[in-house]
């Protein structure tokens, strides 16, 4: 009976603490954000999320509610997509394969970083909280982000390339 009733409290604080700290923030899909080609530069395209990333972070308080707002990388993940698939659309057969290639070994190796950069954020993290787990997404947004860009940003000068030469033809 004893061990029934403590296995209840706990429950009950339980779901009383996350309620408490459940947040109330009206948190954005990646969809609902302009691409890239919307902007006139790049540092417009980033100022435009890092906006929202701010006010984000601003308002969720400071524990894993702000986890959701790190979407940098999420950002250009999604710029990465949009490029590799209007590449594939326009590509010769051969070029597709090859484009296939360059990407499967890319992500490969972006992976292989991924795993190497968590181990060290959790080297780095070891205290438990909320407060550490908002830090160690930060860190792993901060330090991922230019990975997929740089990809992005190749892709697209890829896609302008085989444009220009289209027309050209």
């Amino acid at each position: 009976m004893w061990k029934t009733l403590q296995v209840l409290c706990v429950v009950a604080l339980l779901m009383a603490s996350s309620v408490a700290f459940a947040v109330d923030y009206p948190y954005k899909k990646i969809d609902d954000f302009k691409t890239l080609e919307s902007f006139k530069s790049i540092d417009e395209f980033e100022a435009s999320y890092n906006k929202y990333i701010q006010h984000c972070r601003e308002n969720t308080g400071g524990g894993t509610g702000g986890v959701p707002c790190l979407i940098g990388y999420e950002m250009w993940d999604g710029e990465l997509n949009i490029y590799y698939s209007k590449l594939m659309k326009i590509l010769g057969e051969k070029e597709k394969k090859l484009l296939k290639e360059s990407q499967l070994a890319w992500i490969k190796e972006r992976d292989a970083t991924i795993a190497f950069n968590s181990r060290l954020l959790d080297k780095k993290y070891t205290e438990e909280g909320t407060m550490y787990v908002l830090m160690r997404a930060g860190d792993a947004d901060r330090m991922m982000t230019p990975v997929v860009k740089q990809r992005a940003l190749l892709l697209k000068e890829w896609l302008e390339l085989v444009s220009k030469l289209e027309k050209h033809k």
